[in-house]
């Protein structure tokens, strides 16, 4: 019943939308167009332009998480709000820069250290539009949203890929995923390339490599400007492929110091730093602020020098992440005889992830960025690994 309710009230918001866009559309002299191949170039200046013409993108230092505002010709987007922990923060912020109507709210996905801090938006800021992933989570963070979603009155709508919106003048196009059904959460976030004149932007909430496949293989324009890095600079996103559809000039990286993760990884970096990107990352900047005028992008600070990858020894270890003591990744009363838990990978048969259902080889480099307690391994074949509901992995291809 809840599920038909969302998609009830998500078919006559899209109609709404859709009359008032094409309104909006004709008024504005049409959408804007698709940035040129010629890459704009950062000012100098570290003055972050003011008033209400103009866009402009904020990275919030949500620390192990992500919150980006965006601000079009006096008209805001949230996307994303962080960890519980920065709520006060994000909120804090958005009064403390006039901000006291959001256009649109964007939960990418339900994780946690993405939707946490928009609970305290919704309970403090009008919101007109929420684009939400349609798919439902059992966690009580996903049920605080959804209550802060109804007691704020926002149109809850689930895009689709290729959906175009407008914000002031600049355009937002729905770029993944292609479904919502993906076994591992992180693929079910909604994607969006933004457009504001000649410059442009790509923000891709926690997906990985499954949902960059599919973005770089819907033929959408994914060119941008700025990559907002995906996963907070994990190995598992940021791959080769979409780095080479998206030729990013500049890279923001969400990420909190010393987290438990080792985000940024040193395979990510690698990667971003090959496509030509200068990094930028709120570990060691703080907020990072983007401006454009549509023809040139000036940024808060410079990139930075530091490039050093994150390390999972620093600071406190997450829950399950250390090879020690009880935390195995299956019980001792899983129904395979071929599923082991050793300390070190085998070396015959592949790596399971049981949270995202993925089998791997033991050399891909997915595997060292697996949760202790999601990682399990099996000497079964291929095909049975399949037929068990199993996917291998698009990276190294078992």
């Amino acid at each position: 019943m809840k599920q038909w309710h969302k998609r009830t009230r998500t078919a006559l918001s899209a109609v709404l939308l859709s009359v008032v866009l094409f309104v909006g559309t004709l008024l504005s002299g049409g959408a804007v167009e698709a940035k040129s191949k010629v890459k704009t170039k950062a000012a100098s200046a570290k003055t972050v332009a003011s008033g209400s013409s103009g866009f402009s993108l904020t990275m919030l230092d949500v620390g192990q998480g992500l919150s980006c505002l965006i601000k079009s010709d006096g008209q805001y987007m949230l996307y994303d709000g962080g960890p519980r922990e920065s709520s006060s923060y994000v909120v804090s912020y958005l009064q403390q820069h006039g901000v006291s109507k959001l256009t649109y709210l964007v939960a990418s996905h339900y994780d946690e250290d993405h939707i946490a801090g928009l609970v305290g938006v919704l309970n403090t800021t009008p919101v007109t539009y929420a684009l939400t992933p349609d798919y439902v989570a059992d966690t009580k963070i996903y049920a605080s949203f959804e209550n802060g979603l109804a007691a704020n009155g926002a149109n809850d709508i689930h895009p689709i890929m290729g959906d175009v919106y407008t914000l002031g003048k600049a355009q937002l196009q729905v770029v993944g995923p292609a479904y919502y059904t993906h076994p591992g959460d992180n693929d079910n976030s909604i994607a969006i390339r933004i457009t504001y004149g000649n410059t442009s932007f790509l923000l891709t909430g926690d997906a990985e490599e499954d949902e960059e496949y599919e973005m770089v293989a819907s033929g959408l324009p994914l060119d941008s400007d700025v990559y907002v890095v995906g996963h907070h600079g994990s190995d598992s996103s940021s791959t080769t492929e979409l780095l080479n559809a998206v030729t990013p000039s500049y890279a923001l990286i969400s990420v909190g110091k010393g987290n438990s993760y080792g985000h940024p990884t040193e395979g990510a970096l690698t990667r971003l730093t090959a496509a030509g990107a200068k990094i930028f990352r709120t570990d060691d900047q703080g907020e990072i602020t983007v401006v454009s005028d549509g023809k040139t992008l000036t940024f808060s600070t410079d990139p930075t020098t530091d490039l050093t990858p994150g390390s999972a020894s620093k600071g406190s270890s997450s829950s399950g992440s250390s090879s020690s003591g009880s935390s195995s990744s299956l019980s001792s009363s899983s129904s395979s005889s071929a599923v082991t838990t050793p300390s070190t990978t085998p070396s015959g048969g592949y790596v399971l992830n049981t949270h995202t259902k993925k089998f791997h080889l033991p050399t891909c480099s997915s595997v060292s960025q697996m949760k202790e307690k999601n990682r399990a391994y099996s000497n079964e074949s291929r095909d049975q690994l399949i037929s068990e509901g199993y996917s291998p992995c698009k990276k190294c291809n078992p």
